[in-house]
């Protein structure tokens, strides 16, 4: 939502790269900076392979700060489950390597905070990356891991704490992972 997200190729020394450059979408508040800046870092920590990979970061001539992330082929999940025929148990799969790449980032004191099928992109070989980090927090391990919550959320997928802007914590990322896995093993969507 607060970002846009170009195709970027690096063709040079004799070999040829894509990556996914995202920007701050019209002129970057103090707090859009912020959120950006913090993507970059969590995103540095992260190191695995259902976590879209960070590559480059920095700020522009004029000042605004971009990320580059590895390129990802495929399909949102909700995309890639209506065009793919899985049995129950490939579907289990996918939410299974979702949850290990959840898992990776509480290990690492971070909150996604916005799980949902769009930030998720499955190949043709059915592998996974979760991406956009943008509303991620960092458990602040001083304050029993509780952050304040945000207001930016997606319905459905939101935990009820979330959504009522109260303190939130891992069990933020595991309501919306029980929203996914109900979608997709069932096509039902939680409306909040």
């Amino acid at each position: 939502g607060m970002g846009t997200v170009l195709l970027a190729e690096r063709d040079e020394a004799g070999f040829t790269q894509h990556a996914a450059i995202k920007l701050i979408r019209g002129f970057p508040s103090q707090d859009g900076m912020r959120r950006l800046r913090q993507e970059r870092q969590i995103l540095a920590e992260l190191d695995h392979p259902d976590i879209a990979r960070l590559i480059d970061g920095g700020e522009t001539a004029a000042g605004q700060p971009y990320l580059v992330v590895e390129y990802v082929r495929g399909d949102t999940l909700d995309a890639y489950l209506k065009t793919h025929a899985l049995d129950r148990d490939a579907r289990l799969q996918l939410v299974e390597r979702i949850g290990a790449a959840v898992q990776h980032a509480h290990q690492h004191l971070v909150i996604h905070r916005d799980l949902k099928p769009s930030n998720v992109m499955v190949n043709d070989d059915g592998e996974i990356k979760l991406l956009d980090f943008g509303v991620a927090k960092l458990i602040d391990a001083s304050d029993s891991g509780l952050q304040g919550s945000t207001r930016v959320f997606t319905p459905g997928y939101a935990s009820p704490e979330q959504a009522a802007g109260q303190n939130i914590g891992i069990a933020t990322d595991i309501y919306s992972l029980g929203a996914m896995l109900r979608e997709v093993l069932d096509g039902l969507r939680i409306d909040a």
